[in-house]
């Protein structure tokens, strides 16, 4: 507030409190990702993977037996045109659990800490809390124990990656929030940091560079966020491609079931996106610094 006959002063953060508030700000954004990315790849920890295998269960219950998801997958798989893509379903069990870790590993050796993802993609399914679409060999990987019932969401991947230009598209975007870790947005931060945004004035105009690095400092988490979209688009639009597919083997009560399951499992992610990128958007906030309050002189 401007008040007349009173000179107003700003104080500018010194060297010291502005590297402080730094290193807070890059603590607090960084922070939830790193504990993401780690739990991502750390090592199997038995128990832990036996307790998501049973919340899968409890928090998805299945729509119906094994035994008929499987035969509706496979009238689905033709139904839908994907078999004459090449698209495939295998169901993972105790007998062939292990072979589907050699197949996933030589999908990702090449990927960071591919052999460790590869190793609890396949300890879940033993657990009962696993399924995914790997658009590098187009096969949905269903596990028996548990979630099977997910093999439509699988399939709406699945018609995303064979029948969609744009949907393949997000599918390939997802590289920017791997293992749901936002890099991009981090790296954009991190980058921030190093900037300090400075009043325009008519002497000293800015130039388009300044003003992309002011808006990327002003608006970290935001483009943290917009980073999640395709793995959002995406994952939403298998989920209605897949409910639409399951319409035509499963009763209503059972679809009513089937999409509670899927929004519930939606949010996952969601709940991710929004929280990720609200501790990169603090996390800014912080190493901006927190304005000093005008002194009148």
């Amino acid at each position: 507030m401007e008040v007349q006959g009173v000179q107003q002063v700003n104080y500018q953060p010194s060297k010291k409190n502005r590297i402080a508030s730094g290193i807070i700000g890059a603590t607090v954004a960084a922070a939830p990702s790193a504990y993401v990315f780690y739990d991502a790849v750390s090592k199997p920890v038995e128990n832990k993977l036996k307790q998501a295998g049973e919340s899968i269960k409890i928090l998805m219950p299945e729509v119906d037996t094994l035994e008929n998801i499987k035969k509706y997958a496979a009238s689905a798989l033709k139904d839908t045109g994907l078999e004459a893509k090449g698209a495939k379903i295998k169901f993972v069990n105790s007998s062939n659990v292990n072979e589907v870790m050699q197949e996933i590993t030589q999908l990702t050796k090449k990927q960071p800490f591919g052999a460790r993802i590869a190793q609890k993609f396949g300890k879940l399914f033993e657990y009962g809390g696993n399924a995914a679409f790997v658009n590098k060999n187009n096969t949905a990987y269903i596990g028996e124990k548990g979630a099977y019932s997910s093999v439509f969401h699988e399939l709406g991947h699945a018609l995303n990656h064979n029948s969609s230009k744009l949907m393949k598209f997000m599918q390939q975007a997802r590289i920017l929030t791997p293992y749901n870790v936002p890099v991009v947005g981090l790296g954009l931060f991190a980058a921030s940091l190093f900037h300090t945004v400075k009043p325009e004035s008519k002497d000293h105009p800015k130039s388009g560079w300044e003003k992309t690095k002011d808006f990327v400092k002003n608006n970290a988490g935001k483009i943290t966020f917009a980073t999640f979209l395709p793995t959002l688009i995406e994952e939403a639009a298998a989920s209605v491609k897949g409910i639409k597919m399951a319409k035509k083997y499963l009763k209503p009560e059972q679809i009513k079931q089937l999409a509670k399951n899927y929004a519930g499992a939606y949010s996952t992610y969601a709940i991710a996106a929004v929280a990720l990128s609200a501790a990169v958007g603090l996390g800014n906030m912080i190493a901006q610094g927190i304005k000093k309050p005008e002194k009148q002189v």
